[in-house]
């Protein structure tokens, strides 16, 4: 499961508060690969550029020796790489201006004290006014979770402090692990309770154990950070150092476990593995917690099954509440909840937060505040914005547009399998199958779930953090054992994001996605088709192709193409693959076509469904080779507009790396190669020619797709 994603529904899934800037944020989706690009071209002048010409071309370069340029030179040279960054690109573009009318809506949220109780206006505006609200943070201070303090001050005795760890994950505090709602990985239909790995105040677990410079040093400023707090809250300097040391002994042996590092047991391997685990076995297989707390507590003391992700690692959390001295196990949690309340409490907890994890470990410079808290809104207010988002940026005839052209696409995709010299017929059914049980998930869903006896104050940051923590916890375990929800969206609306599920067999294009340049209403079919059109096509590509193909139409894990398949899908590939190698992005560095077949594969077969989809939509076929207002005939504005949904700027540095690494050529390279396998563009291009740099024969051109 993503836990940093929201899902729309009545009771959103469970994310982890600790992790307010979670790492797999960054994680890439489809469209990191549309992140990259530079290059070098001449001036422009107003003779190459015209008022109707779209913004960002130079009509005096040559797009048979250049054809990124062609399209790009004007945005290159007005949008450098941002200092502090290896690229800037179309997605960051739209990241930013979907970024900018977010916090707009919230500050406009805010500004409005009438609105009525429960609307996303007044959960938005609520919290971001108590989020602000430095003065009422500061009177309120750790009050919110005093209780949990003070129980934990209580506990007399080892029985106690589990009791005192199972409610404070009952209530989202996680001290040792989360207990979640997700999807059944046995049974995807189903949704069920999951227990997973908890947080560490060191996020990335090897650096417990590594020794060489970089971890020593984060170890050292993890125990003065940890220490820090203990003494704000009345140890003397030894003391709190001592309470440093036991935070990081039992954090690092937790992070052992993560790593299987100390997983040894009575037990056989084969037993602890990840799965679904009857309750009544919990007490004898993870002895040392106790489970009928937790359960009681998350309001299901009648749940029959866990799924247990790292079953290992619950062994240890058992030992660790079993063995490690009471007072140790009393100064953990304290410490446990006091991570969980630093960036949402006070002003000078949060500053100590976010100097340890901002200054210290990351980029050297806290993180503003407003841009702190809208992060945590996106998290776990996603819905609300969403709602804002759309009802603003994104009609029903938007959602309708995009539609269409995901329908007519669907439609020449079922064609061209059907039509696919390298696939078998039982392997084509397969596919054809696959399609058939296919779900898109586009701009916004059709039913906004409703965040439902939730209640956001304007009092204080942390007391909302905990309702929204607690809300989450027990309103999805609700949902243990009930059939899983194929519509469900765990992208949120307004987010920047588009993928293919493999999974799942959706593919997602939110409408904070759906903005120029990938997407834009007010301009004709062919800009569309050749920027979200070959987008979409792209994902539909991936339903079957090498990523596909381990993945049944319900979802199951396994491979449905023959060896056959496989040996003619390289040799119709092979022609890429070839162009692919000689392109050479640096000196002594060219990509690896082997390695990126996957993405170039879906790159080519995006744009042919695409184009094909957009030449079936005309009435007037003769239209198509007419020049426009702009100059540009309809197809070449098709082919324009997919070389603008890649525009980027990269430095020399970010390019090694995405060369090295990545599986997507940088942006540059695919569209100086995709397009020549076309005859389409050649008849959109005709100028271009066997002399031309980026020419290709027609024996050189690809037929995969």
């Amino acid at each position: 499961m993503n836990r940093n994603i929201i899902p729309i529904e009545n009771t959103p899934r469970r994310t982890s508060p600790a992790k307010n800037i979670p790492l797999t944020l960054l994680s890439w989706l489809f469209l990191t690969g549309l992140l990259f690009v530079i290059f070098p071209a001449g001036l422009v002048t107003a003779d190459t550029v015209s008022t109707a010409t779209p913004p960002g071309m130079n009509l005096s370069i040559n797009p048979g020796e250049d054809f990124f340029s062609y399209a790009n030179y004007q945005w290159i040279l007005d949008n450098p790489v941002p200092e502090g960054r290896k690229f800037y690109t179309a997605f960051e573009e739209v990241e930013d201006k979907v970024e900018s009318r977010v916090r707009s809506l919230v500050e406009e949220a805010a500004s409005d004290h009438d609105a009525e109780d429960g609307t996303p206006g007044q959960l938005l505006g609520s919290f971001y006014r108590a989020a602000l609200n430095d003065e009422s943070n500061a009177y309120t201070g750790l009050t919110p979770v005093q209780d949990e303090l003070d129980d934990i001050s209580r506990a007399s005795d080892r029985s106690r402090v589990r009791i005192v760890a199972s409610n404070l994950t009952a209530r989202g505090l996680d001290p040792f692990f989360i207990l979640y709602i997700d999807e059944n990985p046995e049974k995807r239909a189903e949704l069920i309770a999951t227990i997973d790995t908890g947080d560490f105040t060191i996020r990335f677990p090897p650096f417990y154990e590594l020794e060489y410079d970089e971890p020593i040093r984060v170890r050292n400023l993890m125990k003065d950070y940890v220490s820090r707090f203990f003494m704000d809250q009345g140890m003397d300097g030894d003391e709190a150092a001592r309470a440093a040391d036991v935070v990081f002994r039992i954090e690092r042996r937790m992070a052992q476990a993560e790593m299987g590092l100390n997983t040894t047991s009575a037990y056989s391997s084969e037993e602890l593995k990840p799965g679904t685990y009857q309750v009544n076995d919990l007490d004898r297989l993870f002895p040392g917690i106790n489970w009928d707390v937790l359960l009681d507590r998350s309001g299901r003391p009648d749940l029959q099954e866990i799924y247990v992700m790292n079953p290992h690692y619950l062994r240890e959390v058992g030992r660790i509440l079993s063995s490690e001295p009471v007072d140790d196990l009393k100064t953990f949690l304290t410490w446990r909840v006091l991570q969980f309340a630093a960036p949402y409490a006070t002003p000078k907890m949060q500053e100590q937060y976010y100097h340890f994890y901002d200054v210290s470990l990351s980029k050297k410079e806290i993180t503003p505040q407003k841009d702190r808290i809208l992060k945590i809104m996106n998290l776990y207010l996603g819905n609300p914005i969403a709602h804002l988002y759309v009802d603003r940026y994104f009609s029903a005839s938007d959602k309708k547009i995009a539609e269409e052209i995901i329908r007519n696409i669907r439609e020449v995709m079922r064609e061209m399998v059907i039509n696919l010299s390298w696939m078998d017929q039982d392997t084509k059914d397969t596919a054809l199958l696959k399609m058939d049980y296919l779900k898109e998930q586009a701009g916004y869903p059709e039913e906004w779930g409703q965040y439902r006896n939730l209640t956001i104050g304007d009092r204080s940051y942390l007391e909302n953090m905990l309702a929204l923590t607690e809300y989450f916890t027990e309103g999805s375990l609700q949902l243990s054992g009930e059939p899983s929800d194929p519509d469900v969206w765990y992208v949120s609306p307004h987010g920047v994001q588009a993928h293919y599920d493999l999974v799942h067999n959706r593919i997602i294009a939110p409408a904070g996605f759906l903005n120029p340049p990938f997407f834009d209403s007010m301009v004709d079919d062919a800009w569309n088709y050749g920027s979200f059109g070959w987008i979409y096509g792209h994902e539909l590509i991936h339903m079957i192709d090498i990523g596909g193909q381990q993945y049944h139409p319900d979802g199951k894990k396994e491979n449905w193409w023959t060896d056959d398949d496989a040996n003619r899908y390289f040799h119709a590939a092979w022609p890429l693959i070839v162009q692919v190698n000689s392109t050479q992005v640096l000196d002594n560095l060219t990509l690896n076509g082997t390695r990126m077949l996957i993405e170039s594969s879906a790159d080519l077969g995006g744009l042919t469904l695409a184009y094909n989809a957009f030449i079936r939509s005309r009435s007037d076929p003769e239209s198509l080779d007419e020049p426009g207002y702009d100059g540009l005939t309809e197809r070449q504005r098709f082919f324009v507009a997919f070389a603008q949904a890649m525009r980027g700027n990269i430095t020399d540095e970010g390019l090694r790396e995405v060369t090295t690494t990545e599986d997507h050529p940088w942006n540059r390279f695919r569209v100086n190669t995709i397009p020549f396998h076309l005859d389409g563009f050649y008849e959109a291009f005709p100028d271009i020619c066997p002399g031309d740099a980026l020419y290709l024969n027609e024996s050189d051109r690809s037929e995969l797709w």
